[in-house]
């Protein structure tokens, strides 16, 4: 009887500990035993639209040193358009630049950073500037002298 009583005590003492490492795991995102490695996905600005060439400004901060390729996704004149993978322009200790070009009407779906940790935002976006040229004012004509009598 001692035999099962303590066999009995070890499986609840075994479930009591898988549900509170399963509820640490709940508040915390993390077991602790392995790190967990998460993309860092766009946080802001999805549904964003330019028309003409743009250039996207992308910033991963909060990186953790790592540096990584981009990959985004637009909507450009009804078709699905992915870019990249895109290699940063610059890799600084806490923040990653990227540049995205795009033509047409595109609209931003969505852009991460794979496996790389931070928090990607979309910094800015600069439409192509191409000057519309202004019409010259064409003279109107003068009247002509009446006739004096």
């Amino acid at each position: 009887m001692t035999k099962v009583r303590n066999f009995l005590l070890c499986l609840v003492l075994l479930a009591l500990a898988g549900i509170l490492h399963h509820e640490w795991t709940q508040m915390s995102g993390s077991s602790g035993i392995e790190p967990e490695v998460r993309a860092a996905t766009l946080s802001n600005a999805v549904g964003t639209t330019c028309t003409g060439t743009c250039t996207w400004h992308f910033v991963n901060n909060q990186t953790q040193g790592q540096c990584q390729t981009l990959t985004a996704y637009f909507t450009c004149d009804g078709n699905n358009v992915t870019k990249g993978p895109i290699t940063a322009s610059s890799c600084l200790n806490s923040t990653d630049h990227y540049y995205v070009t795009t033509n047409g009407t595109c609209s931003l779906v969505t852009a991460s950073t794979g496996s790389q940790p931070g928090r990607l935002v979309l910094s800015s976006l600069a439409p192509s500037t191409t000057p519309t040229p202004t019409p010259t004012p064409t003279p109107s004509p003068s009247p002509s002298p009446s006739p004096t009598i």
